[in-house]
């Protein structure tokens, strides 16, 4: 994807051929003052999965890692003592986070008793892992992925992990291309990109849109970010995490502070189902990212009315299916290589185009918007004490 398009956002290709062992050089001699951290949610099927065995197999020989936070949730107490063998070959740099230990749970429940910590998630086990974080003061910069990702190596990180060490932005977001033998990354080709024009075509001309639609994949669950941005940051608990942290940010951080990455040729992990439901799968992860939009736009001054969510609607219709016959003609000119079912991927956006209106239905019926987990500023003034007892419940979970 090597090209020097710049539209708002500091966009940084990979140039082809190009090593960077350079980078590492210079990110080695400042770690020391600026000491790294990789902060990875999992669940104990990932954790146990060969992409994170092998994952961990690199951040073991990664010098400019201080430490790795792996944030272990929804698990049981024999999967924890299972995800300590796992975890074990990281050493004194490993840190395992067992959200669902009897002391954690005491004290997110203490935590609840003043604020909502969210459901349940992704998003509320980065948070405690966040948390954890910030309580330790081990690292200042940090970066954050996924625990399934198969084409992992250590380029990954450094190209991840240079802009906020070396360059200094403020806030790195991952970008890549997602295919194998078809085009992959559903939820942003056929819901999120085609979404965002809606949202131009019915609002016009918005600071805010413009810097979401300029991310070349909005919906990576790799970027990176100094500790004290981290603290600042509130986010949905649902799948609107990825949108609602660019909107944090956004709200944060001045645009050209921001830059996006390309941290891989290609990249592969594992694939979501569709689900037939807005409580499952992708068509879950469509809905709630337009409600997270919804809740964001409203909360800025925009109102909206049935009207408005109606044309939307027919707008996202429109745009989405004008990107299906792109892709079509895309997948012909690798027709040896890509396959491309027409029907399913227009089936698939019929799909995200009832999430809209599972969404619009839900911030109605919720006219608070997506249910947020406050920044941790905000935990330490509520709740006198809280970090400390955070760190003590992890490092002493049973």
């Amino acid at each position: 994807m090597a090209d020097f398009y710049i539209n708002r956002l500091p966009t940084f290709s990979i140039l082809y051929g190009e090593s960077s062992a350079t980078m590492e050089e210079k990110i080695m001699q400042v770690c020391s003052k600026i000491p790294i951290g990789v902060l990875i949610p999992a669940l104990y099927g990932d954790l146990s999965g060969a992409a994170m065995k092998s994952i961990i197999r690199h951040l073991t020989k990664m010098e400019f890692i201080h430490k790795v936070y792996i944030c272990l949730d929804q698990a049981s107490a024999n999967e924890y003592k299972m995800a300590l063998s796992i975890t074990k070959p990281l050493g004194k740099k490993g840190v395992l986070i067992w959200n669902d230990s009897p002391r954690v749970r005491k004290v997110l429940a203490e935590i609840e008793k003043e604020l909502f910590v969210g459901l349940r998630g992704k998003g509320n086990s980065v948070w405690t892992g966040i948390g954890y974080v910030i309580a330790k003061g081990d690292v200042s910069a940090l970066a954050f992925h996924d625990a399934d990702i198969i084409t992992y190596d250590k380029d990954f990180l450094i190209r991840l992990l240079f802009p906020i060490v070396h360059l200094k932005y403020q806030f790195s977001k991952g970008f890549y291309i997602r295919y194998d033998d078809r085009f992959y990354g559903r939820v942003t080709r056929l819901f999120y990109f085609p979404f965002i024009r809606a949202l131009k075509d019915i609002f016009g001309d918005s600071e805010f849109i413009d810097y979401m639609g300029d991310f070349r994949y909005p919906l990576s669950g790799e970027f990176a970010t100094f500790v004290s941005q981290a603290r600042m940051l509130q986010f949905p608990c649902d799948w609107g995490i990825e949108v609602g942290i660019l909107g944090e940010i956004f709200r944060n951080t001045r645009i050209n502070r921001i830059c996006q990455v390309e941290i891989t040729s290609r990249y592969d992990h594992k694939h979501q189902r569709i689900g037939t439901s807005p409580e499952k799968g992708l068509y879950k992860m469509a809905s709630d990212i337009a409600r997270t939009f919804f809740t964001y736009l409203a909360s800025n001054g925009r109102i909206m009315g049935m009207d408005s969510f109606n044309a939307i609607r027919l707008a996202y219709l429109k745009n989405a299916r004008e990107m299906v016959g792109i892709y079509e003609s895309y997948a012909d000119m690798y027709s040896h290589r890509i396959s491309y079912d027409f029907h399913d991927e227009l089936k698939t956006v019929e799909l995200f185009s009832q999430g809209i209106d599972h969404a619009t239905e839900n911030f109605y019926n919720n006219p608070k918007g997506s249910p947020m987990i406050p920044d941790w500023k905000r935990v330490e003034s509520a709740v006198d004490g809280v970090l400390k007892k955070l760190v003590n419940a992890v490092e002493k979970p049973v």
